[in-house]
């Protein structure tokens, strides 16, 4: 988490009155639960997720590093001619090279002969590149790639460091600690630390005053942020505290675009907050990036601890919810994915090659089947960005990527999270809070999500819980911060809680998750008096603890602390899966629409809060004639003969019981082609096929009509799309 800012704002919650989304208490079912479906991915990224898994089922070439040769062995039963093609690392994404079907970024090839050999060996230094850092694919005598590229996997003949990194640590810990020795007193084991390259990169100074050496160049680095990480990282080791570092990759508005940190799919003039992706579309960004990360790891994890030690790396920050917290434009999904996977990947091959079990970190909050935007192109789910990192990293070699985890309240001004309603105990949760955390490492221990047959590590880095000016607000939190505790103490998979913050800071739009208040000065730093949390976390872990946290049971409704996790889940929701490939979101594009006739038009969230909720725009009639609102849109061609036709998707719902009635309306170019009634709770599926007007611009109109009487005519358009599908 960035620093100086923390804040995530929640879309209100509508729930429709339709009786589809009102369900019976659902059958109980054991906690490994059959694999279920992704209802907000797109239909294209699925098909991908299913073909690269297919192929990275059984992979057939497997690349091994030693100190001074790659090896390439292969299995499958393979004839003729092979060749190996070796390609660079960096994605080219928003690059003028990513149009260049001609250009050499589709790499060369590196040996030929015959596919019976079963492995060969080739330098891995040539003139100067580490051909660690490539990725290679086999290709037939005809020119074809057999298998998605790979990369290097198994580093056994490496000597690498094997210190333990303070892994036996006690789960305690902090984030954001302003004062040592009151760290100490709170008994936090574990620390975390956030490590900005562009911080410690000095790419501007001619005569930098430190600097290291790599691949042959000559990297500048400031000294003053050098000093200050070896101070914090020094006192840590010293006092037998883990430190996970959190690397970004801060951008602020005056970063030139050219510079080799900067992706350039990301614009530092529009970056909100500051976190940013790291650059993996050029050559020297990924040099870059590959360089600190050799530095710090090399530093960072001596047997001697001369700097101190790092455990950890967390890399990004909340990457699902990118458009704030790790910065890439406007961009789909499948996008972000693969460029942080690619982050993900270069830093495995540079840490693996130093340390033999120096972990890496997926970060991502707590919205799991939900979005935090309602705007795919700034945020997805945690489930999309999970499902899609595992199916990458599989098609190019698996590697041992775990989990960091912010299991925020949903409401982040409310400790009180056993009251969450948007995190039910269903692997389909709409959010992941400490409600349900559970949820989380059975979902990793899914077969699909294991390495090597072992579950994936996982951190919660950042959570924490507000302390509201109200007079039982120190309790609340206090309790918050118990429970969370007990459960994390059941849950053996995850391996540290690093609660946000020490001390609340001023500049948080008001959030106050402190142990210690702030103390009222100018100072951002300013530490004040310890709150009742305080005293609940120090007797964590303690033999104090039971005492310490028995204020807290009549607080949540419980006798006692057994069974503070469930060992049975609900079954997963029936998915409302997109029907066909997305052509056209209406409600995303809601301010495309030439309202007439109508009430401002407002959207709104349809569903259970325990469900993920459908995006809609409700038009609020006038009474007297029908009110419209019309978008223009371009409709593609199909192909001919195709399979597929083009299709106006939604819901027409009247959204309040006390409706006496009203008319919904879509007409394509001024011509009718829907008209229903409907009265108050009624909902309606459509499905209207557009084919007809393929290939041309249009205008849609959603028409509503008051029939006299407009007191309580919620007329709601859910979901309402163009979309190609089958006929």
């Amino acid at each position: 988490m960035p620093p100086f800012f923390y804040l995530r704002f929640f879309p209100s919650v509508s729930t429709s009155v339709h009786s589809d989304f009102r369900h019976a208490p659902s059958l109980q079912m054991k906690i490994f639960p059959s694999r279920w479906c992704i209802f907000s991915v797109s239909p294209l990224f699925l098909v991908l997720i299913l073909s690269v898994s297919a192929l990275a089922a059984r992979p057939a070439l497997r690349v091994a590093i030693t100190p001074d040769q790659v090896h390439f062995e292969w299995s499958a039963p393979l004839e003729g001619q092979l060749s190996l093609r070796a390609l660079p690392i960096q994605s080219t994404a928003g690059t003028p090279q990513a149009q260049d079907v001609a250009n050499p970024v589709l790499g060369r090839i590196v040996w030929t002969g015959s596919a019976s050999a079963g492995s060969v060996a080739l330098p891995r230094f040539e003139n100067g590149e580490d051909r660690l850092f490539l990725k290679y694919q086999l290709v037939s005598n005809a020119g074809t790639s057999l298998e998605s590229a790979q990369y290097v996997t198994d580093f056994h003949a490496l000597p690498r460091r094997t210190g333990s990194l303070g892994l036996n640590a006690s789960k305690k810990g902090i984030a954001c600690l302003l004062d040592p020795a009151d760290g100490l007193a709170l008994g936090m084991q574990q620390l975390n630390q956030n490590i900005s390259i562009n911080a410690l990169l000095d790419l501007e100074s001619t005569a930098p005053k430190m600097s290291f050496e790599y691949e042959g160049r000559r990297i500048g680095l400031r000294e003053g942020a050098v000093k200050s990480l070896d101070s914090t990282l020094i006192a840590a080791h010293r006092a037998s505290q883990r430190v996970t570092g959190i690397l970004l990759n801060n951008v602020s508005r005056t970063t030139p675009r050219s510079s080799p940190l900067v992706h350039p799919l990301s614009d530092p003039s529009v970056v909100p907050i500051g976190p940013s992706a790291f650059n993996t579309a050029t050559a020297e960004g990924v040099f870059y990036y590959r360089a600190i990360l050799h530095w710090l790891v090399e530093r960072y994890t001596r047997e001697d601890a001369a700097f101190g030690h790092l455990a950890g790396l967390v890399i990004g920050n909340e990457m699902q919810s990118h458009w704030s917290w790790y910065h890439l434009g406007l961009v789909e999904p499948e996008l972000v994915i693969g460029e942080y996977t690619a982050a993900l990947r270069i830093a495995d091959l540079v840490t693996r090659s130093i340390h033999a079990d120096f972990p890496l970190y997926v970060s991502l909050e707590h919205h799991w089947t939900m979005s935090a935007s309602e705007d795919s192109l700034k945020g997805f789910s945690a489930v999309e960005a999970l499902d899609g990192i595992s199916a990458i990293a599989q098609a190019g070699g698996d590697f041992p990527w775990n989990l960091a985890f912010h299991p925020y309240p949903e409401n982040l001004f409310e400790p009180r999270f056993w009251n969450d309603r948007t995190a039910p105990l269903r692997f389909d949760a709409p959010r992941l809070t400490f409600h349900n955390l559970e949820v989380l490492p059975a979902f990793l221990r899914q077969p699909n999500f294991l390495f090597e047959g072992r579950t994936r590590r996982i951190a919660l880095t950042e959570q924490g819980f507000h302390c509201s000016d109200k007079a039982e607000g120190e309790f609340a939190q206090a309790a918050a911060y118990a429970f969370a505790w007990k459960k994390i103490q059941a849950l053996p998979d995850i391996e540290s809680f690093l609660y946000h913050r020490h001390v609340d800071h001023p500049l948080e739009d008001g959030l106050r998750c402190g142990f210690r208040e702030h103390d009222g000065t100018p100072n951002v730093n300013g530490i004040g008096r310890a709150r009742k949390i305080w005293e609940v976390a120090q007797a964590a872990g303690t033999s104090k603890e039971d005492e310490a946290f028995a204020f807290a049971l009549p607080m949540i409704g419980r006798a006692n602390w057994e069974h503070v996790v469930a060992t049975e889940f609900e079954p997963s929701r029936p998915s409302k899966r997109l029907k066909g490939r997305l052509v056209y979101d209406f409600v995303r594009n809601l301010k495309a629409g030439v309202p007439e006739n109508i009430e401002p038009v407002q959207t709104r969230r349809i569903g259970p809060p325990e469900e993920v909720q459908e995006s809609a725009f409700q038009e609020h009639p006038k009474p007297r004639g029908r009110g419209r609102l019309t978008f223009k849109v371009a409709l593609p061609a199909c192909e001919p003969e195709s399979s597929e036709g083009l299709f106006l998707e939604f819901d027409a719902l009247l959204n309040h019981l006390k409706s006496d009635g009203a008319s919904f309306h879509v007409e394509i170019d001024g011509r009718e082609i829907y008209s229903r009634v409907l009265h108050g709770g009624e909902r309606e599926s459509a499905r209207l096929e557009l084919s007809e007007w393929q290939g041309r611009e249009v205008a849609v109109a959603f028409g509503v009509d008051a029939l006299a009487d407009p007191a309580f005519d919620w007329t709601t358009w859910v979901s309402p799309r163009v979309v190609l599908g089958a006929r």
